[in-house]
């Protein structure tokens, strides 16, 4: 089942104190979904981009998807 911004916002953020991954911009799409993220904390403070994540992933699956393409 593919995730929603909600879910992936959980997995970034589980404290839910918006200090890790600020997502910026969620689009989703049948394969793809397009998110723009921004890092807070080390190791991705000061790192931001857009990236493109598979839609049919799970929402823990997205979340290290969205945190390896952060730290790379």
């Amino acid at each position: 089942m593919a995730f929603t911004e909600a879910a992936l916002v959980a997995q970034l953020d589980a404290n839910a104190d918006g200090r890790e991954i600020t997502l910026v911009s969620f689009i989703p799409g049948p394969t793809v979904t397009d998110v723009y993220a921004v890092g807070v904390i080390a190791p991705y403070a000061g790192r931001s981009r857009w990236t493109q994540l598979t839609s049919s992933n799970t929402a823990a699956q997205a979340a290290t998807q969205l945190q390896n393409a952060l730290t790379a």
